[in-house]
């Protein structure tokens, strides 16, 4: 459907709903396509759509009209969805919904009771801990094997990686913290 962007736009700015409504008819479509191409993982499609519209609402008086209106939104909708992706990459977590049912009755389990029954348990109990641990970059990852599940110490940590002690204590420190905080939220959603 096309609308005469420039009356919309004219009669939005006074206030006129019914502008606003062919605006969002019209833009709808783009969004959505752009929204679903770079969907960030966990994130609902309308939600995003629904934050990207509030976005266009609250910048359109910067809009110049030197490039169609699409055009201006298609690159506010995908620096949206980028910045939400490059979030998630900094800021990487695993939810509940992530986890298989066994790793999930596992967890249950294991947050109740300080012991795993049997092998079967403990399998699961190291493929959760692996998928807690792949959510971090490789080389936090690396690090936290070798002191917590390798056994080195802090000295052989530091001939194999080149680092002072203060460092590499540092940075477990803020490892352990992080991978905690998974826990916590995984906890939260049970």
């Amino acid at each position: 459907m096309e609308i005469d962007i420039p009356d919309c736009l004219r009669r939005w700015k006074t206030g006129d709903e019914s502008a606003a409504r062919e605006i969002i008819d019209h833009l709808y479509p783009v969004i959505s396509r752009i929204v679903r191409t770079h969907l960030p993982r966990r994130d609902p499609e309308e939600d995003l759509v629904q934050e990207i519209m509030m976005k266009v609402f609250s910048r359109l008086h910067q809009y110049k009209a030197d490039a169609p209106l699409s055009h201006w939104v298609s690159r506010l909708a995908l620096t949206t969805c980028l910045d939400r992706l490059r979030a998630q990459k900094i800021r990487p977590e695993i939810r509940w919904s992530d986890l298989t049912p066994e790793e999930g009755e596992l967890f249950e389990r294991a947050t109740l009771s300080s012991h795993t029954r049997d092998a079967r348990d403990a399998i699961q109990a190291r493929d959760l801990v692996e998928k807690l641990l792949s959510s971090l970059p490789p080389e936090e990852r690396a690090l936290i094997l070798m002191a917590d599940l390798e056994g080195h110490s802090l000295e052989e940590i530091s001939q194999r990686t080149g680092w002072g002690l203060s460092r590499i204590k540092m940075r477990l420190f803020r490892i352990r913290g992080q991978l905690r905080k998974m826990m916590t939220r995984l906890k939260e959603t049970l």
